[in-house]
């Protein structure tokens, strides 16, 4: 936007009288206005982090963008995956009529052979992790800012993430 464009100099030079533009008056209201100048820089930056900010939300690319332009800006191999976990398998009893298979691995030659399904333990069928934040080890970061930044930018519900570097 350009309201908030000011060119303190033009300013200065434009609200300055015609009769009193002389280069000792004009440098002397230049002077006076540096504050001003160091305050609205101030501003200017802060709102230019408040726009990125509002700019990105918890959606995977924009974590991951906000992650490669802070740790990775030259090659952006910083990306983000789900956690993994587990279908859990549901056993039936015979008179539900909906069976499931576990077969052992000596009965694999048998004619009724079908692929045995896998049991899982309790533990291994949470999702105990909700991402994961994958980093390159030629990168050098901060893993308290990294997480910092993580936790800016993620859902509040997914509280569990690892990062890891590969």
């Amino acid at each position: 936007m350009d309201f908030f464009n000011i060119d303190f100099d033009n300013l200065v030079w434009t609200n300055l009288p015609i009769r009193l533009r002389q280069p000792i008056q004009f440098a002397w209201l230049k002077a006076l206005a540096a504050p001003v100048k160091y305050v609205y820089n101030l501003f200017m930056t802060n709102r230019a982090n408040n726009l990125y900010l509002l700019g990105h939300n918890s959606q995977v690319c924009y974590i991951e963008a906000a992650l490669n332009d802070t740790f990775d800006t030259s090659l952006r191999r910083i990306y983000i995956t789900d956690g993994s976990a587990m279908a859990p398998v549901n056993l039936y009893l015979v008179t539900e009529a909906d069976p499931v298979w576990l077969g052992k691995v000596s009965e694999e030659g048998t004619t009724s052979y079908v692929d045995p399904v896998p049991l899982y333990t309790e533990s291994e069928t949470i999702v105990r992790i909700g991402f994961i934040v994958n980093v390159p080890a030629s990168i050098t970061f901060d893993m308290a800012r990294m997480k910092a930044l993580v936790d800016l930018y993620r859902l509040p519900g997914r509280n569990v993430y690892s990062i890891v570097t590969f």
